[in-house]
């Protein structure tokens, strides 16, 4: 990276100013969304934060890794703090590492930015929007999976393309742990190891090509083959990644995994937290009635999640038997066989559906799902509260936030697709890195496994806004060139 960068020059005060600026983000979100018997003072529990952290204090209470589902990407740090620090004290040192990784990544955004373009004002550009967006910084003081991941896939793109540029097997290895942490926290990034180590090689002739190899893939290897036999002496199955499959077993057979499958078939929206979604009309909600009249005012299942072997009616009336639940009277044994005949019914229609619309289940249902995925406007968790009822600023602050989320997955989207396809001429990894990243994070929930939450668009969008903004710039750039040309 050319020394003469005034951006470049200027690392420490970007990085502070980064490191300022999220901080201020963290103390919004801390401010809007902690609740008061959280532990620490920091730390903002998700629906997520048990099944990360009670592994650890299962482990440390003599105990086995359970629940055992998730790998241990955030357990794993939290467990070292938990050595020297209380419950409360080691949340609060997690949201603190959170913070400080993802203050330097907006400057490592916007090197990786000047590095492909070698432009101090794209560099500028993608550093400030980036400094500005909150939508993937929301997540700055919670105890879950998502900021560490966002900095992960920042840190392990830079020193890639820094352990290219000088052929230096120690950018490899910080490339390689960053990836390596990032699959633990997220596993479906295990098809981003091959990539980084074709990009390794694509873009450098190593003297030790075996150790550069090594220093990308030991970090995540070593961990893995512990991990997995943990996995076989614990269950005697060989789990090198998830246990339980895809989603927990507790949850799987719950009403809202039967559920949720059945909607997955026809591509529907099984968010049950979010009023107005597909989920909420069969019954299945989160909050208080008030909400959306327990999903009454959601929307009815389409045409086209009716097929041959059940009605409309027959989902009314197993929506109304969901709701029965949920009242007074009902005995426990009651309840229970109650809910077994509603699992067994919502997979009956599940397989139905899959029998009798072949196409909208293989195809057209991952299509739907990258629709709910991506049709928002990247501010539905941002400040909780009605829209009527905020002040001025924060009003504005949520426009400007849905203005760069839309700005993001629309030209950016654009910009990706243009990419993408002239990889061939890319002259850089980072060229090649940023659109794969972009293309199959987007893609890998909706349409590969059927899932839709909204969160999932968090974890591409540094590298979509910084493509989008290179790719803007771009367009400037020639119109200007026509401009004086015609003058």
């Amino acid at each position: 990276m050319a020394a003469s960068s005034h951006f470049l020059r200027h690392r420490t005060r970007l990085i502070l100013l980064g490191l300022f600026v999220r901080g201020l983000w963290a103390l919004l979100v801390i401010s809007e969304v902690r609740k008061p018997e959280t532990p620490g003072r920091l730390s903002i529990e998700t629906g997520d934060t048990v099944g990360y952290l009670q592994p650890m204090e299962s482990v440390m209470a003599g105990g086995s890794y359970s629940p055992e589902y998730r790998m241990p990407g955030v357990g794993a740090p939290y467990w070292v703090l938990r050595q020297v620090f209380d419950i409360g004290t080691s949340r609060d040192i997690m949201v603190v590492l959170q913070w400080l990784l993802a203050g330097l990544c907006v400057y490592l955004l916007g090197a990786i930015a000047h590095r492909i373009s070698g432009s101090d004002k794209v560099a500028y550009s993608v550093y400030f929007l980036f400094l500005i967006s909150a939508y993937a910084n929301w997540y700055d003081a919670s105890i879950s999976s998502d900021s560490f991941s966002v900095s992960t896939l920042i840190i392990g793109g830079y020193f890639l393309q820094r352990g290219i540029d000088r052929l230096r097997m120690t950018d490899l290895l910080v490339a390689g742990i960053a990836l390596a942490w990032l699959i633990f926290l997220r596993p479906v990034s295990i098809v981003l190891l091959p990539v980084m180590l074709f990009l390794a090689f694509r873009f450098a002739s190593w003297p030790r090509p075996f150790v550069a190899a090594a220093c990308i893939a030991l970090p995540f290897i070593l961990p893995d083959i512990a991990w997995t036999w943990r996995n076989w002496r614990a269950n005697g199955t060989f789990s090198p990644l998830t246990n339980q499959g895809l989603l927990p077993s507790d949850f799987v057979d719950e009403v809202r995994g039967h559920a949720m499958a059945f909607l997955q078939c026809y591509g529907g929206n099984y968010i049950w937290w979010a009023p107005g979604s597909d989920m909420r009309w069969y019954g299945v909600w989160k909050g208080g009635p008030d909400l959306d009249d327990e999903g009454r005012l959601a929307k009815a299942p389409p045409d086209y999640a009716i097929v041959e072997g059940y009605s409309r009616d027959s989902l009314i009336i197993l929506s109304e038997t969901i709701r029965a639940l949920s009242r007074p009277g009902l005995s426990s044994a009651d309840s229970l066989a109650q809910v077994k005949r509603i699992n067994a019914t919502f997979d009956r229609y599940a397989m139905i559906y899959q029998r009798e619309a072949p196409f909208n289940y293989h195809v057209l249902s991952r299509l739907r799902m990258l629709k709910n995925v991506i049709w928002q406007h990247g501010t539905e968790g941002i400040i909780l509260r009605p829209f009527h009822t905020l002040p001025w600023w924060l009003k504005a602050f949520k426009v400007i936030q849905s203005m760069l989320y839309i700005f993001t997955y629309t030209v950016g989207s654009i910009a990706v697709v243009v990419t993408a396809w002239n990889w061939r001429k890319a002259r850089t990894s980072l060229e090649i890195w940023l659109p794969f990243v972009v293309v199959f994070m987007t893609l890998v929930y909706p349409v590969g496994l059927r899932m839709c939450e909204w969160r999932y668009m968090v974890h591409q969008f540094p590298f979509a806004l910084t493509i989008g903004i290179m790719f803007s710039w771009r367009l400037i750039d020639r119109f200007r060139s026509k401009q004086v040309q015609t003058a």
